[in-house]
């Protein structure tokens, strides 16, 4: 009996972890924005069956503030939940921004899309580009297609 207990506690440990994956890092770098350099990260995290959050997070090094700045997500099978897909500003220093949409899937739809871009406003100079393929199973999973 204690040897099938010990089972049941490691499978569901197992299974706990498998779910909590927590956000997937798909783009960090650095990218200068005028005088300003800008550290930015592109994440997707699986929210529940069939859908999907998206996070562009902006840090300036340094005490620069960047140029307005233009961020866009273009989708294809995905249905906007909450955010939007358009946002624009300034990243002033000590002053990071986070711009954050949750995308779902609707039933019948196998694949989906989400492209991700960050341009300079002044000359739609391209600063980031990022194109994110996903599957979705028979379960509602979210994974990406590399």
């Amino acid at each position: 009996m204690l040897c099938r207990g010990l089972l049941v506690l490691a499978c569901l440990s197992a299974c706990a972890s498998s779910q909590a994956s927590g956000p997937v890092s798909v783009f960090a770098d650095t990218v200068e924005v005028g005088g300003a350099s800008l550290n930015v990260d592109v994440t997707h995290e699986t929210r529940e069956p069939r859908k999907l959050e998206i996070k562009l997070k902006m840090r300036v090094n340094g005490m620069e503030e960047t140029e307005k700045l233009v961020a866009d997500v273009h989708i294809s099978g995905f249905n906007i939940d909450e955010g939007s897909t358009h946002w624009d500003g300034f990243v002033p220093p000590r002053q990071p921004q986070t711009f954050t949409v949750l995308l779902s899937v609707p039933e019948g739809i196998d694949t989906a899309k989400a492209t991700v871009k960050l341009l300079r406003s002044r000359d739609s100079m391209l600063l980031l580009h990022e194109e994110l393929n996903f599957a979705i199973s028979e379960s509602g999973a979210v994974t990406p297609i590399r």
